[in-house]
């Protein structure tokens, strides 16, 4: 055994996949050709019950919705009917009664004919009076004796069918036969009293059932028909099997039986309708089947040995598929480890193996992006020293040469003037901040209001503005400048563009977890949903600040990410035509900056 088991492990992937698939592919070959002739003979007849148990259930409701309509159809016509008082008319001759029965028989007939399942409507009276279309009384004999006029009375509540109409007194006319009618009948009272009117009988053609049976096939000897309470057929097509089903084997309810009847084996199976109590039949051939099944089953067994037969040839070919590629991507590893990272291995599948590949492609593309990161974080590092530099000079030299302004205009008293250029000497003196790169709160906001102040002189009544703050945060100390980019932005890209007065609020607050949040909003143009998710793609990428025409929000995201790496969010919200809002979170430096 060990040295079977040796030799297995001493193969090559290509060998040790051929083996392998050889025997993947006939053990459960084997097992499967098995189990499936074993069930299937058994598993076949009870999937053709069940769908017989359910097509008869399909006939079984299908006949009641027509009934239903049937009987929809022999509510209208009563109450076409209480509307003439029939029980004031005693004979034929009676003036009253002809012209009052040609009205009714017309509403009879229209009735009739709009109805294509209807093939004769009658109402006969207690008086021995009755209309009808189609329908003509044989004898003179009391119609109050006939079976379905009794059926009816003594039934007020329900609508009655009757499955055989032979025996009555009545004759049809050419236009149908009793033989293919089954018939309605319900007892009319006076409304609001037990009093008997009469009673209605209609005929219905056995289409409304034929139609939900004629079509249905259970295989070639099998059907379905309908028998009534008393287990007499209502329909059935053209079938000599049906009057040698035996009742007793249709009155275990959606139990088959199975029986013989002419030497051949039949399942039969029934569901009674309790809105009608008839009973759909359904009965197949279980030799049929099995006749079948033989047929399958051969067609199985074939079809397994081919498709072994195939396994063997291709196992080869999808072996080559398989390590060819791993041969490749060992290569392309080597190289890689040697300097060489433009090295791509080419996949076109979406196998283990090529899966690999792209996984192999992408870390080597994540290596060159972060050589390219650290080049361009040093680089973005130098420049933005060189920008805070620049900054810190150019105020510093606008900063004396504002104080001789200053003291000028007070020596005019120009107050408007000196609080003006106080407001830029500010601006600039925390700009300067001896160098410092960070600032506390409270000098962020005094140098943005400073700011604001300024713009509102400029502006005039178009710019409002409020600065919301949490007390308890004025200590703690930000990057320099990182909101007068915001709010210059707000202006000129916000409230400038927009008509009339504009609001902008800054706002610098702490978060329930702990976060420094700093948010500068206006009501101005603002942008489209699409603009506003691509400028926060673009503040989540790297990027070399040159590349950029405005040095504002991108200056602001580098210096952020340079000092809190991933611990700052910033992001854009703005909706077209309302107003925009910029959000910057940052840690809460514990020790001080």
């Amino acid at each position: 055994m060990k040295f079977v088991k040796n030799k297995i492990m001493n193969l090559s992937i290509r060998n040790k996949m051929i083996l392998s698939y050889i025997l993947i592919a006939l053990i459960p070959f084997c097992i499967f050709g098995i189990v499936v002739i074993s069930i299937f003979a058994g598993q076949a007849e009870n999937d053709i019950s069940e769908h017989t148990g359910q097509m008869i259930s399909q006939v079984r409701t299908s006949i009641d919705v027509y009934i239903s309509s049937i009987e929809k159809i022999s509510n209208y016509v009563i109450e076409e009917l209480r509307s003439v008082d029939f029980n004031e008319m005693y004979t034929e001759d009676d003036i009253f009664w002809m012209q009052e029965s040609s009205k009714a028989v017309a509403r009879l007939k229209h009735v009739a004919n709009t109805h294509p399942e209807v093939a004769g409507i009658l109402f006969a009276t207690e008086n021995d009076l009755y209309i009808s279309t189609g329908m003509t009384r044989i004898s003179r004999d009391s119609f109050v004796n006939e079976e379905w006029y009794r059926l009816a009375v003594s039934n007020p509540d329900t609508v009655c069918l009757i499955s055989d109409t032979s025996g009555r007194n009545i004759v049809t006319n050419e236009s149908y036969s009793i033989d293919n009618v089954f018939s309605m009948v319900k007892a009319i009272y006076k409304e609001g009293t037990t009093e008997v009117m009469g009673v209605l009988l209609m005929d219905i053609k056995h289409d409304i059932i034929s139609q939900s049976i004629d079509n249905i096939t259970i295989g070639q000897k099998g059907f379905v028909f309908v028998i009534d309470s008393e287990d007499r057929v209502v329909y059935t097509p053209a079938n000599p099997i049906t009057y040698r089903v035996n009742p007793d084997w249709i009155r275990k309810e959606n139990a088959p039986v199975t029986a013989r009847i002419r030497g051949e084996k039949y399942q039969i199976r029934s569901e009674r309708s309790d809105y009608t109590g008839w009973r759909v039949v359904g009965v197949f051939s279980i030799d049929e089947i099995m006749g079948h099944m033989n047929t399958l089953i051969f067609a199985l067994t074939c079809g397994l040995l081919l498709l072994l037969v195939f396994v063997f040839v291709i196992t080869v070919k999808i072996s080559q598929t398989i390590t060819n590629p791993v041969v490749e991507l060992e290569q392309l590893m080597k190289k890689a480890e040697s300097g060489d990272l433009a090295v791509r291995f080419q996949g076109d599948y979406h196998d283990e193996v090529s899966e690999l590949g792209r996984d192999f492609n992408h870390m080597l593309v994540r290596i060159e992006d972060l050589i390219q990161q650290v080049y361009i974080e040093q680089k973005n590092k130098r420049m933005a020293e060189l920008k805070v530099l620049q900054e810190q000079i150019k105020p510093h030299f606008l900063y004396n040469t504002l104080d001789t302004i200053s003291w000028m205009a007070r020596d005019y008293g120009a107050g408007d003037v000196v609080r003006l250029v106080d407001a830029l000497t500010n601006m600039f003196r925390i700009g300067l901040s001896r160098g410092r790169d960070y600032i506390s709160v409270e000098q962020e906001l005094s140098y943005v209001a400073n700011y604001l102040y300024i713009q509102k002189i400029r502006y005039g009544g178009k710019l409002n503005y409020q600065i919301v703050k949490d007390e308890e945060i004025l200590n703690e100390e930000v990057p320099k400048l990182m909101l007068q980019p915001l709010v210059e932005n707000g202006i000129y890209h916000g409230i400038k563009t927009r008509r009339g007065e504009g609001h902008l609020t800054i706002r610098a607050v702490k978060t329930a977890d702990g976060l420094l949040e700093f948010s500068v909003e206006d009501d101005g143009s603002g942008m489209s949903a699409q603009q506003a998710e691509e400028l926060n793609h673009l503040l989540n990428e790297p990027c070399e600040l040159e590349e950029r025409q405005s040095f504002g929000l991108f200056y602001i995201k580098e210096r952020l990410r340079i000092k809190y790496g991933d611990g700052f969010k910033i992001r854009v919200n703005s909706i077209e035509n309302v107003g925009t809002k910029v959000v910057i979170h940052i840690p809460i430096q514990e020790d001080g900056v």
